[in-house]
């Protein structure tokens, strides 16, 4: 098992990288970066900070959870399993004024195996959320999140289940925009998107991601409006062992929709996609997606919502017979007094940036797939909540099923503590056989927080 990679790849900012050519071990700055960012951010409005009109928050928390899982390396055979320890300290502050707002959030996570110490280690999770407004009607917005772990269902962009193992790895997502706002509901966005993915898991290849973006909604009258997007994708994937990683790719997105509201609760559209794929190696091969629906959201009232669309795909292949199939999607939101519940499912094509070298995927899966998620208020202070998901992918070589559940109850008490007890389930299968697993946890966690308001 690979528990560390010697190599002097690129930080997420290449400016901002320390390499140690003795050792070949190069520390990510990240949360420098983010640390900087903040500075950069929050040095224009320190002037103003004794103003009437700014608002600061400061919330710090601490969490403790112990955890058992019954397979914590999510292999098919010779589980293991093992009592985990996390403690995990952390502080939220935002800042808010008339024409800015500023959210900064920071937690490390120490995990303490009770046999396997030698999984021991340090995650770290960060946040920045920032906006100004430069002058009526237009916003400039900049997010970033951070994840440094070992956990591999902690990783939200771990749509298929493809991570496993407790290697470490490291993403970081950058989303820049301005936004301008005429009319009512008439607006524009444009925007840059930076994913930056680092795995030591021996699999999966390191990537990244550069995404520009823009998109125009208006509404020519109070019935009939349009909608138009586009995406670019510069794509660049690295591995430090001796195997190819996945071809580089750029793609091309466009899309637009037309806009129909029949009622104030009820508005349908149409539309079209326009999807390019360019590699830069001669496998896998280029090809062209075209795709129409037509959807409709409607809201029955405050308490019910539900939203439905379907259409129909087309893949246009360089070298190889074209491919097609439906595109659907549909939710239904039901609200009490005391909780809610959602059902939905959706199907069609997608494409997976968390590669896994030449040949074994690429990229591109038809898929379909359904959940249903839920929370109530049994007591004052006590809510159950309930999940469960499937996704089912079929690769040009390869085909998967994942499921997902979870359940859980939460007890908040005495102001600022909880207590929450929850069991999770994870279960992947696959037509070749190697990336399956099956796993279980129960989870433990008492925390507490404090709000400081000035």
């Amino acid at each position: 098992m690979k528990s560390e990679k010697t190599s002097s790849r690129e930080s997420p900012c290449p400016a901002i990288a320390i390499r140690f050519s003795k050792k070949r071990r190069r520390m990510c700055l990240c949360g420098e970066q983010i640390v900087f960012a903040v500075f950069l951010v929050f040095f224009p409005l320190l002037p103003s900070l004794g103003s009437a009109q700014t608002r600061i928050e400061i919330t710090p928390m601490i969490n403790i959870r112990e955890t058992y899982d019954d397979n914590i390396f999510l292999t098919k055979n010779n589980e293991v399993g093992d009592y985990i320890t996390v403690v995990t300290p952390g502080i939220a502050m935002s800042l808010v004024q008339e024409h800015t707002n500023l959210q900064v959030r920071y937690a490390p996570s120490f995990y303490r195996y009770a046999d396997r110490d030698d999984q021991d280690n340090t995650a770290h999770s960060a946040g920045l959320t920032f906006g100004q407004d430069l002058v009526q009607g237009l916003r400039f917005s900049l997010t970033d999140t951070f994840l440094k772990s070992t956990d591999p269902l902690e990783d939200p962009q771990n749509l298929q289940g493809i991570r496993q193992t407790r290697n470490e790895y490291v993403t970081n997502i950058t989303d820049a925009s301005i936004g301008y706002i005429f009319g009512a509901e008439n607006r524009v966005n444009v925007g840059y998107r930076y994913n930056y993915y680092e795995n030591n898991q021996i699999t999966l290849d390191d990537s990244k991601i550069q995404n520009p973006y823009g998109n125009l909604t208006y509404w020519f009258d109070m019935k009939n409006g349009g909608e138009l997007t586009y995406d670019y994708t510069d794509a660049k994937f690295t591995r430090d062992d001796d195997f190819a990683a996945d071809s580089d790719y750029t793609s091309n997105a466009a899309r637009i929709r037309y806009l129909r509201r029949f009622t104030p609760n009820s508005t349908g559209y149409a539309g079209y996609n326009y999807t390019t794929f360019d590699y830069e190696r001669v496998l896998p091969q280029d090809f062209d997606v075209h795709g129409g629906f037509v959807g409709l959201d409607h809201s029955f009232s405050p308490e019910y919502t539900v939203s439905a669309r379907v259409g129909y795909f087309i893949r246009v292949n360089e070298i190889t017979d074209n491919d097609d199939g439906l595109i659907y999607s549909a939710s239904l939101t039901r609200r009490f007094s005391r909780g809610s519940i959602t059902v939905g499912g959706d199907g069609g094509w997608d494409y997976e940036n968390l590669q896994r070298g030449v040949g074994l995927t690429s990229g591109f899966s038809k898929y379909y797939g359904g959940y249903i998620n839920g929370a109530y208020e049994i007591l004052e202070r006590v809510n159950l909540y309930a999940g469960l998901s499937y996704r089912h992918d079929k690769y040009t070589l390869n085909s998967a099923d994942y499921y997902r559940g979870n359940c859980g109850v939460r007890w908040d008490f005495l102001r600022y503590f909880f207590l929450a007890l929850d069991y999770s389930y994870v279960y992947r299968s696959e037509d070749l056989g190697f990336d399956e697993y099956t796993g279980s946890r129960v989870m433990l966690t008492v925390g507490a927080s404090k709000l400081y308001q000035w």
